[in-house]
Formats: C-alpha cells, sequence, structure tokens
C-alpha cells in the first residue's frame, strides 16, 4: 500500500508542472477558448439548499429562447449598476441571458473576454488572444456578465424579432475571434454597442468611429 501511496504522489508531482505550464501558454493562443461554470440552482432560489427537492437540468445556451412565443418580440436592454463614464455596461435579453464584455485579466489593454450568463447562473466565458502574447497574463473569470435582473436600464430596450434574437445567440455562441480590449475603443460599452447593431442588422461602424457607445 505504501508503494501505491508513493507511485500516486510521484504521478502528482510530475503532473503538475505539465498543469502550470498549460496555464502560463494561456495567453498565446491563437483562437477564442471556452470556459464554463455551470450551477444547479436557480440564482437566489432557496430550493437550492433543500436536499429534498431535485435540482433542475442544466440549461443550454443555445436553446434559452427556444420556448419564447414566435411572435412574441425578444427585448434587449442595455443595463448598468450606476452612473458614471467609468460605469460598467452590459446586455440583458428577454430577461433569461446577459452579455458582457471586459478584459481578461488587467483592466487596461489586455485580451477581451465576453461573458455570457442565464437566470440558472449557468456562465460561460470566451477569452481572446493577448494584443502582446509576451506581456499576457492567464484569464481571470470575471463576472462581466451580471445575473438576469440586476441593474438598471439605460436608454430605450430594443425590440428584435425572434429570427433576430436567435442569430444573435447563435453569434455569440459561436465565437471565432474575440478582439482585444482596449479602454474607450473596444471596451464594455463598444462591445454592447456592436451586439446592438448586429442584433439590428446595422453597421458596427458608427461604434467605433462615432464612439456610438458614449452617447
Amino acid at each position: 500500500m505504501f508503494h501505491a501511496l508513493s507511485g500516486q504522489a510521484a504521478a502528482a508531482t510530475h503532473h503538475w508542472p505539465v498543469l502550470v505550464l498549460r496555464r502560463l501558454a494561456a495567453p498565446l493562443r491563437s483562437h477564442a477558448f471556452l470556459q464554463m461554470t455551470t450551477s444547479p440552482c436557480e440564482i437566489r432560489s432557496t430550493s437550492c439548499f433543500l436536499p429534498s427537492l431535485p435540482t433542475p437540468a442544466r440549461l443550454k445556451f443555445e436553446s434559452e429562447l427556444a420556448e419564447e412565443d414566435p411572435s412574441r418580440p425578444a427585448i434587449l436592454e442595455l443595463r448598468t449598476a450606476h452612473r458614471g463614464p467609468l460605469a460598467h455596461h452590459w446586455l440583458e435579453l428577454n430577461g433569461r441571458m446577459t452579455i458582457g464584455f471586459g478584459p481578461a485579466t488587467l483592466p487596461f489593454i489586455d485580451a477581451g473576454q465576453v461573458s455570457l450568463q442565464d437566470l440558472y447562473g449557468n456562465i460561460k466565458r470566451i477569452s481572446g488572444m493577448h494584443p502582446l502574447p509576451p506581456l499576457g497574463l492567464p484569464p481571470i473569470n470575471h463576472h462581466y456578465a451580471r445575473a438576469p435582473g440586476e441593474g438598471r436600464i439605460v436608454g430605450k430596450p430594443i425590440r428584435l424579432t425572434t429570427a433576430q434574437s436567435d442569430a444573435l445567440v447563435q453569434k455569440l455562441q459561436h465565437l471565432k475571434f474575440v478582439g482585444p480590449y482596449i479602454p474607450i475603443f473596444h471596451d464594455c460599452r463598444t462591445f454592447a454597442c456592436t451586439v446592438q447593431a448586429r442584433g439590428q442588422g446595422h453597421s458596427i461602424l458608427p461604434c467605433y468611429l462615432l464612439l456610438r457607445g458614449y452617447w
């Protein structure tokens, strides 16, 4: 038994350097990658603490809006926690899914990270490549997409058709490239502006050339 434990300890010792190297090499990736966190219970649900009750199955983001009435328009809202030029902004779709963007690690020029969250606490984070790979750090799990219902609405909500909302969710689910985070030029407000524009089938150029996300 002693030899078995020694073998397991040796295997763990040889295994951890590989994990560390993989973690340190994360900023050198050339494509977006996915991180997922799943919660079996709805956010703020007291039933999560009752072991006798069955837990709901995990929702898939691809089918978040599948049960919505096709004739009912989807609502895309821009939300924030507080006022001010430095306030974080994120989007909420139909009160069921939130979409946020921010730096993957540091609060200045860094790899971008798209965060998605649903009513049950399922979270997907898609991080992109750092603009300067030698200076990049491993991504951190930031909460750029707050829980649905949090914050307050900014501006006028946008009405989308079912086809537009489905196309938007599919596009966000299968991102092939996540642009770097650059304050003002490509930050949470700029990203929210581009998502709103794509959802409506409009050009995203005003979001960058005219800084549309700031007015």
